[in-house]
């Protein structure tokens, strides 16, 4: 994780994170009775389920933001956290931006009803989440305090800011 964390913020100045709702994706299935017989229930696709939810869990997301937002912290780079709702159902392309559940063919396939687009729905999904972090301006600095507070200390010197501060004069 410290090191996925420490290239990406060596690379990137911003960097816009999916907010994903792991508590949801993983909550468990709800039994259903079997009309015919009181007492037992229908197949519901738990044991499915069970795996699915392992493998969420299992991926570390919150450790990987930690990660970060310590390397952020210390790079004075930006951590933008995006609502990832509706972001692959919604065109990428700038002069479209139309939701369309209809949008997504599979789980794979984006085809815009409206404009035609078509891609990968996790490359489409990814392309939004980007244009809405650059968008929002600050949702969350990678101090994770507010602009202003006493508590903020001025960002740690590093290349990245001695070569803007080079191109700036």
């Amino acid at each position: 994780m410290q090191h996925s964390a420490s290239a990406l913020i060596q690379w990137y100045y911003q960097a816009a994170k999916a907010a994903p709702n792991t508590r949801g994706m993983s909550a468990a299935v709800k039994p259903k009775p079997d009309p015919g017989r009181p007492g037992r229930f229908l197949c519901n696709g738990a044991a499915a389920k069970s795996g699915l939810n392992k493998a969420i869990l299992d991926k570390g997301w919150y450790g990987l933001e930690v990660a970060l937002r310590a390397k952020a912290r210390y790079t004075g780079s930006v951590i933008h956290k995006i609502d990832p709702a509706y972001t692959s159902q919604t065109c990428p392309e700038p002069a479209c931006g139309k939701v369309d559940e209809k949008s997504r063919k599979s789980q794979a396939i984006f085809s815009c009803t409206s404009c035609g687009h078509t891609g990968h729905a996790d490359i489409v999904g990814a392309r939004n989440i980007k244009s809405k972090g650059q968008a929002a301006g600050l949702v969350v600095s990678g101090r994770g305090d507010p602009p202003g507070s006493a508590k903020r200390q001025a960002p740690r010197s590093t290349a990245r800011a001695a070569q803007a501060a080079r191109a700036a004069a």
